[in-house]
């Protein structure tokens, strides 16, 4: 019989930030690595060392210290030293699908150029494992996975299992049950080892259906054992019905595969998102920690993906450059930020300081590079007109929406038409006057020593930099067309009226004002359905900390029908109307305030329903001065649907939870180290249906809902919640020990002053599966761009650039259209390491197949974009399909300068 086999695996779980800025944690990880190659070097025969799985902390080394790049890379290549498959350890519940999918790309792609990425999901410390994992752990060839947090021994006896995505995709998983800190501290003396053997060896073997087990030797940014060869050694002396052997995770892993295969053994088969906090706590409500830095994430991840990288990849088709450098440098410091504690934000204040300061030099980058290829593009357009607008469409389908638009506009009266001569609608929403700056600032874009000589008929006395919707029509699929200002024999401009309505409509819904209570009722023109008490405010109580919400012993909650209405605005327009309510909350000063019911401090809230001309979904902006800490604010729905489960948009899929969580009940005395609340992730959207209606809700803040109501009828989004600590002990949702640092303050996560949050919703006549929410939150998320050209327009506006001597794009132009299609578009991007276009879709449905059309040559590939994709399954529920194909190529080559 064959022995036991414990694999000792030293390794280190090195966060990047926390507590601690990423400052700190370089200087001694620089020291770290430098150790741990020394031992390396020192024991070529015996030593591992798993560096997390995270290649940024080997990115970062070589930022420093390139000239070590030869001795890392053959350690790397005798895998001796592991990196990857992550660039960082990204939680996977908190973030985006595509943030997912780029985070392993970059991760293994740079451990590869090193020399080896290891091809194990390693997540030590992560808070839960998202439901389709699987599916995107086996497109990069992963077919294996360690990890810790997100399932309980209720649920799994034994370590060993098959995880099954939600789609159905299988992969070996083994869960470290007792934590990757297990094995840390194992003793030097023979007295000690022997006390260890007999009591950490047993534990593991109880958890373990097979001889080989995996012993976890490391911690918190530990130092590598340098004697951790003669410990081995002790080890086997001291138990001859064991062997012990240091190890790496890759070697334990083929051991399995291969016990696995001897003993004939059936794995436990599990399937789905793995969030339960029984054995280890997930921080379920982690997810709105910090609501404005998830709000700045969130809106960048969206911005990137939606937006920027198809404009690009327009751009490109049309011969502009592709900038790989560029989008790769947006992705990781997103990625940095997307790190289990980063994107948790369960930081210190410095930390988060520095979270911020990185997302912003991001979306500053992702802001400025879209502008140049928009106006790249639309300086290489045929030119017709000298005051042009280009609208671009980044979704592979033509589009007929309201587009909102920052520009600037001169004095006098106008009117826009498009390229055929037709007028479009509009209305000014605001102007302010920046004559001083846009005329008499720099030097014009069209030199002056050019128009010195003659009156110029475009030069306004006035300009004003302006927020205007204009109603597009037919803009192509990926791709633009444009419109135009001219001069104008009507007086006055388009303008909404404002006065004191409490209706507004549109083609799809009636809504009204319920000053009764100071919510919102709305009818659905289509159907006829009404649903009432809609856009409900609610505050309560929040006792937690930077990494769960946890209600007060004694709550109060606070809402709309309390509030004091202090002022109604309606603005009507020929193609939007808005009804703005300014509420007054009387809200309690701190927790013991509210337990006595004393209400002393203002918060004024302004919330604004927006409806546009032939938009579906109902935009809600919620602005907040908030004046305290240690309180939730929720928007909540009345659905009219008893619900069993909620629907939420999930890794490439939508997801179905119960409710109720059948461990909620005496999970206390289940021995639960968290409260198994029914508050749940998102990606954008999460809705309740019946076979008659759904009502779904988009949300660009946290990514958090729950379904309440004593029928369960309510669905109610997080807008943010506030708290001035990093970690608290004995929560009611979290007993015992604290999850963070107990002495950290954190007074920026109260959240003081000025927040402002957008939604969207939507009230369908139709079950879930036969309409399309998950396209309507695609398109809400996917607004048009619009480049303007204006002869006025100065240097220190846009940078002064050479025009392009030959100007032969047309007016109107489009490069993809597969309006037929049912699948949804994640991304739409181009090749890492080809000429090719990438598209990637999933399956928006519950139950019903998905479809997609796409140009004859497509293939279909792997997330790494080389390996074919073989495979004949159908377009089922959570499936997700990557395809490339050429795009664009001589005959739309039409910008021939491009830098």
């Amino acid at each position: 019989m064959k022995k036991t086999t414990v694999h000792i695996v030293p390794h280190t779980h090195w966060d990047r930030e926390w507590y601690f800025q990423n400052t700190r944690a370089t200087v001694y990880l620089i020291s770290q690595i430098n150790e741990v190659v020394e031992v390396l070097k020192k024991h070529p025969q015996t030593y591992f060392y798993l560096f997390d799985a995270q290649s940024s902390l080997l990115e970062d080394y070589l930022n420093f210290y390139p000239q070590k790049k030869e001795v890392l890379s053959k350690l790397i290549k005798d895998r001796r030293l592991l990196f990857g498959p992550w660039y960082t350890q990204t939680d996977q519940l908190a973030i985006s699908q595509e943030s997912i999918v780029r985070n392993l790309y970059y991760g293994i792609d740079y451990a590869q150029k090193m020399g080896h990425s290891m091809k194990i999901g390693y997540c030590p410390d992560i808070f839960g494992q998202g439901g389709n994992m699987p599916e995107i752990y086996q497109s990069f060839g992963i077919k294996q996975i360690i990890f810790w947090r997100g399932i309980g021994q209720s649920k799994l006896a034994k370590s060993e299992f098959e995880w099954l995505g939600d789609d159905g995709t299988k992969i070996t998983a083994l869960q470290i049950p007792f934590g990757y800190f297990y094995g840390a501290n194992i003793p030097t003396n023979s007295k000690d080892l022997q006390s260890f053997i007999n009591s950490m060896i047993p534990k593991l073997e109880n958890r373990s259906n097979f001889t080989d087990l995996y012993l976890p030797n490391g911690f918190d940014q530990l130092p590598i054992n340098h004697n951790l060869d003669q410990i081995v050694d002790k080890l086997n002396e001291l138990d001859n019905s064991r062997v012990y052997q240091i190890s790496s995770p890759e070697i334990y892993m083929e051991a399995l595969a291969e016990d696995i295969v001897k003993g004939k053994k059936d794995l436990p088969k599990i399937q789905g998102e793995l969030i339960d906090g029984e054995d280890s706590r997930v921080h379920k409500s982690i997810y709105s920690t910090r609501a404005d830095l998830k709000q700045a994430n969130n809106r960048l991840e969206n911005y990137l993906v939606n937006v920027v990288e198809p404009l690009v990849t327009l751009g490109y088709s049309l011969g502009l450059r592709y900038p790989h450098a560029e989008l790769e440098f947006i992705w990781k410091e997103l990625l940095k930020n997307a790190a289990h504690d980063s994107i948790g934000n369960c930081n210190s204040d410095s930390t988060n300081f520095d979270i911020k300061a990185r997302n912003k030099v991001a979306a500053d980058m992702a802001h400025n590079l879209l502008e140049k290829t928009m106006r790249d593009i639309s300086n290489n357009i045929s030119p017709k007109d000298p005051y042009s607008f280009t609208v671009f469409n980044s979704l592979p389908y033509s589009r007929t929406t309201v587009l909102d638009a920052n520009v600037y506009l001169p004095d006098g009266a106008f009117k826009f038409i498009d390229s055929d001569g037709n007028e479009i609608d509009y209305e000014i929403l605001s102007q302010q006057d920046q004559s001083d700056y846009v005329l008499h600032q720099a030097e014009l874009l069209t030199p002056t020593m050019y128009r010195v000589q003659k009156k110029d008929p475009w030069m306004p006395k006035q300009v004003f930099y302006s927020h205007v919707r204009f109603l597009i029509k037919d803009v192509p699929g990926l791709g633009y067309r444009q419109f135009y200002l001219i001069p104008s024999q009507q007086n006055g401009l388009s303008r909404p009226e404002i006065s004191a309505d409490q209706e507004i409509e549109n083609d799809f819904y009636t809504i009204s004002l319920n000053r009764k209570n100071n919510t919102f009722t709305v009818k659905d023109n289509q159907s006829k359905q009404v649903y009432h008490n809609q856009f409900c405010l609610e505050d309560n109580g929040d006792a937690g900390d930077s990494y769960n919400y946890s209600p007060p012993q004694t709550d109060w909650q606070i809402t709309s029908k309390d509030a004091k209405l202090i002022k109604i605005k309606s603005q009507k327009g020929k193609i939007s109307e808005t009804l703005t309510i300014s509420l007054e909350f009387i809200l309690p000063q701190d927790l013991i305030a509210r337990q006595q019911r004393s209400a002393t401090r203002k918060m004024i809230i302004d919330l604004s329903v927006i409806l546009k001309k032939s938009d579906p979904v109902i935009q809600v902006s919620v602005k907040i001065n908030n004046p305290v800490s240690d309180h939730r604010l929720r928007l909540i729905l009345k659905t009219g649907i008893q619900a069993s489960h909620s629907i939420a948009d999930s890794l490439f899929g939508v997801v179905k939870r119960p409710v109720i969580d059948q461990n909620a009940k005496g999970w206390k005395e289940k021995g639960w180290v968290e409260k198994p609340t029914e508050i749940n992730p998102l990606q954008n959207l999460a809705a309740v249906s019946d076979e008659n209606k759904t009502v779904a809700g988009f949300t660009d803040g946290p990514r958090e809902y729950e379904v309440i109501g004593k029928d369960f009828d309510q669905l109610a989004f997080t807008i943010f919640r506030a708290n001035s600590w990093m970690g608290k002990t004995d929560l009611r949702y979290r007993p015992g020990r604290a999850s963070g640092e107990t002495i950290v303050l954190t007074p920026d996560a109260k959240l003081l002053g000025q927040l402002k949050f957008e939604f969207g919703f939507c009230y369908r006549s139709k079950s879930f599966d036969q309409d399309e929410i998950c396209k309507l939150a695609k398109e809400f998320y996917s607004s048009l761009q619009v480049y303007e050209l204006a002869p006025f327009l100065n240097s220190r506006i846009r940078f002064i650039r050479n025009v392009p001597q030959k100007r032969r794009l047309p007016f109107k132009l489009g490069l993809l259209e597969i309006a037929d299609s049912t699948a949804v578009v994640s991304t739409i991007k181009k090749a890492e390491a080809s000429k090719e276009i990438i598209l990637r879709c999933f399956n928006p449905f519950l139950n019903r197949e998905a479809q997609i059309n796409l140009p004859s040559d497509a293939i279909k590939v792997n997330l790494d974009e080389t390996t074919v994709d073989c495979s004949t399954k159908k377009f089922n529920h959570n499936k997700f399909k990557t395809f490339k194909f050429a795009l664009g190529g001589d005959q739309f080559a039409y910008i021939q300068q491009a830098y």
